[in-house]
């Protein structure tokens, strides 16, 4: 048996882990290592319950006593961690864009509120050569311009002074609240999301016309400098325009919207071009929020959040 559990926000004493022996490598202490107390910890703050369940629970299942006391003491280290690591002064010059997006989730109902959505605003960083980091995030209700403009407000604060490119899902709430906090910075409306609102606009194809206009329309993206994409893209317009003239129009009007991102280095600008840094990370978010019930408010989806960060950054070390 194993007493004491280390976690990477402290230590838990007088808790039995049982081994296998001589089996140590499919063992059952590496995968309670690996996940139990991500299981307690997103137990108590993203399912809400009480630390006496929680003890319970540990009880039940590992054996041995857990005070409510030391399951307080590691969340509150957890806690310490995630406003550390929202509130540390960002270098200047560090990251040349942001990308910005949200994610969707739910507010458990209570006695003073109905069930209602919300969402969490996350800015993520791009440094020279493609590197990225989440920078900030912010629960909110939904995505106005007034709350982002607060995102924006908490990196200027930190540091992040001035940024050459913000990249979005094309809401001109992002727009308007950039425009204040980051005049000089250029917009890019993210390719992916362009891309379907076009496709919306198209007749029902065939499988394999429509095939063909998805890969006509990336093929322009790979493009090696601006001018050759707008002359990719003129090609793309005559040959789509009797088939999805609506379609066309639009791709016009907007086309000098999602050019920003060629202005960077092309090893690394296709990080620039959708909003998929953000997306990829919230993929694996959402798929963990998804087995529970629910945040109570916006702090508690900030204070989840940041955990899932942690942990997250903490494997990849």
């Amino acid at each position: 048996m194993r007493k004491c559990w280390t976690t990477l926000w402290g230590s838990l004493e007088q808790v039995r882990v049982p081994r296998l022996r001589g089996r140590e490598e499919i063992g059952l202490i590496e995968r309670y290592e690996r996940h139990g107390l991500d299981e307690i910890l997103f137990a108590l703050t993203v399912g809400g319950l009480s630390q006496r369940k929680v003890v319970g629970w540990v009880g039940r299942f590992f054996g041995g006593r857990l005070s409510p006391a030391t399951i307080g003491g590691v969340l509150e280290q957890a806690q310490q961690q995630v406003e550390q690591r929202r509130n540390e002064p960002i270098p200047p010059r560090r990251y040349r864009a942001v990308v910005v997006d949200g994610i969707y989730l739910r507010y458990r109902r209570s006695v003073s509120h109905a069930a209602r959505k919300g969402v969490l605003l996350v800015a993520v960083g791009v440094r020279e050569g493609g590197g990225f980091d989440v920078l900030d995030w912010l629960g909110a209700s939904g995505e106005s311009t007034e709350e982002y403009e607060a995102l924006f407000t908490r990196l200027w604060q930190r540091g992040l002074e001035s940024v050459e490119l913000i990249v979005s899902d094309g809401l001109v709430s992002v727009v308007s609240a950039a425009q204040t906090v980051y005049p000089a910075a250029r917009h890019q409306l993210c390719l992916a999301h362009w891309f379907r609102n076009l496709e919306a606009l198209t007749p029902r194809f065939p499988w394999f016309q429509r095939r063909k206009f998805r890969r006509e329309f990336w093929w322009i993206w790979d493009a090696e400098n601006e001018s050759q994409a707008r002359e990719w893209a003129r090609r793309f317009c005559a040959r789509w325009r009797w088939a999805a003239p609506e379609m066309v129009e639009k791709f016009q009007q907007e086309l000098l919207r999602v050019l920003a991102f060629f202005a960077f280095p092309a090893p690394w600008r296709h990080r620039l071009r959708t909003t998929n840094l953000g997306e990829g990370w919230f993929k694996h978010l959402r798929r963990y929020l998804s087995r529970f019930p629910g945040c109570r408010n916006t702090e508690h989806s900030e204070h989840i959040l940041g955990c899932f960060l942690l942990a997250a950054e903490e494997m990849h070390r």
